[in-house]
């Protein structure tokens, strides 16, 4: 791998994640707020979606950069090399 190469793949991956993060952010936080609501039988507070979004958000972070790593390395590396 060229430098011009690890430049392409470290660039595309997070680019890519950061593409999948926000989807990936909305289908987790639905999830976790509709299993929230049933648990408690009720409203969510703010204080609890506050805490949901953070850690919905820090889990699909490391889901989508991890994805996005595995892919270009193992997909789109192949056509590169």
């Amino acid at each position: 791998m060229t430098l011009g190469h690890a430049a392409w793949y470290g660039l595309s991956s997070f680019l890519l994640g950061f593409v999948l993060f926000w989807p990936l952010r909305k289908l987790m936080m639905a999830i976790s707020v509709n299993r929230y609501q049933r648990q408690t039988q009720g409203a969510i507070s703010e204080e609890a979606l506050g805490k949901l979004r953070h850690k919905t958000s820090l889990i699909g972070a490391v889901i989508a950069m991890t994805f996005a790593f595995l892919y270009n390395r193992f997909v789109m590396m192949q056509y590169f090399e």
